[in-house]
């Protein structure tokens, strides 16, 4: 086994056409079968499933990809670190966009402050829950903010925060008469503000009403939080948004919440990261100060972003029951 045997390996999982891999590696075709031939003899195990003239990983074939895109990440650092003398340790974190629209940068904040002296290069990305979960799969992210749905077996997850989601509308909807009370058959006669395929708030919402029967109406989709609160201020459409991030279209009255009877909105956010992930110090210590944090510190982080500033008790938290569970 080779490193180079391992580039052509991922390039294959890249193109999944050996063809193809050959063009963009500018080798022949038959080193990309020999060097996929060789892998699969060394490891005595079935990489690829060839059928139709179609290539398709297999079970072994999917794990060999994720270690050899780690290995690869690791000689690149190597290289980096010993020609450059860049010894500074790196972590990529990876959040959906609810957490990066409102806890990012505070918890990296408190993040860089427990790291003291030791500098850490930390690489954040936002982009939504399916997008993350593919590239905690290709090593190319150490661990992502997701929201909780099917669990991959390939993935570990760890619980997170707790969250509520409302359902809003502008000021002078019918539904934000004070006191007024709808349901979910009520709600599928409006027309909704979605989000992206991919998003969990999406999917959310979706799940919701088909497991009740009800059709959704969404003439609208947009991929970012500030794209949905103008469509909804424009009256384009009702939205599902989470309560952390309308405090302050609720405050000036911007935003109405509409009261649905017997029902919640709710979900929760977990920390993933491949089952195979090598955990650096950096890892841990990520880990473990959201694990101190705790719901109620990540809240506080929240709020000291929010209308009003911070709750009272500003600070880590210690870990409590909801982490237990």
């Amino acid at each position: 086994m080779t490193i180079r045997y391992l580039e052509i390996f991922v390039e294959v999982c890249k193109q999944m056409n050996m063809s193809k891999a050959a063009q963009s590696l500018m080798i022949s075709q038959s080193s990309v079968s020999q060097a996929v031939a060789a892998l699969e003899k060394e490891y005595e195990t079935i990489l690829f499933e060839r059928l139709n003239h179609s290539l398709y990983l297999t079970k072994a074939g999917e794990q060999m990809l994720y270690l050899s895109s780690q290995v690869l990440k690791s000689v690149s650092q190597m290289e980096k670190t010993m020609k450059l003398g860049n010894t500074v340790p790196t972590l990529n974190i990876g959040v959906c966009t609810t957490i990066g629209s409102c806890l990012l940068h505070p918890l990296l904040a408190a993040y860089r402050k427990r790291c003291g002296d030791v500098h850490v290069h930390v690489s954040a990305e936002i982009n939504n829950s399916r997008v993350l979960e593919e590239k905690l799969l290709h090593a190319q992210l150490d661990l992502a903010v997701i929201q909780e749905s099917d669990a991959s077996p390939y993935l570990r997850y760890r619980p997170f925060l707790k969250d509520r989601l409302a359902v809003i509308c502008w000021n002078g909807h019918p539904l934000a008469e004070a006191g007024r009370k709808t349901d979910l058959t009520e709600l599928q006669k409006e027309t909704f503000v979605g989000r992206e395929s991919g998003s969990g708030t999406d999917y959310l919402l979706k799940q919701v009403f088909s497991s009740h029967g009800l059709s959704l109406k969404m003439d609208w989709c947009c991929n970012s939080i500030e794209g949905i609160k103008q469509a909804v201020i424009h009256r384009a459409g009702l939205a599902v948004m989470s309560e952390f991030l309308i405090q302050k279209e609720l405050a000036d009255k911007t935003f109405r919440v509409v009261e649905v009877n017997d029902f919640v909105f709710a979900r929760r956010f977990v920390l993933a990261c491949h089952k195979d992930k090598m955990e650096s110090p950096e890892f841990k210590q990520f880990v473990a100060l959201c694990d101190q944090l705790g719901q109620e510190g990540m809240e506080d982080l929240i709020a000291a972003t929010q209308v009003g500033g911070s709750r009272e008790g500003e600070g880590v938290k210690k870990s409590h029951s909801y982490f237990g569970e």
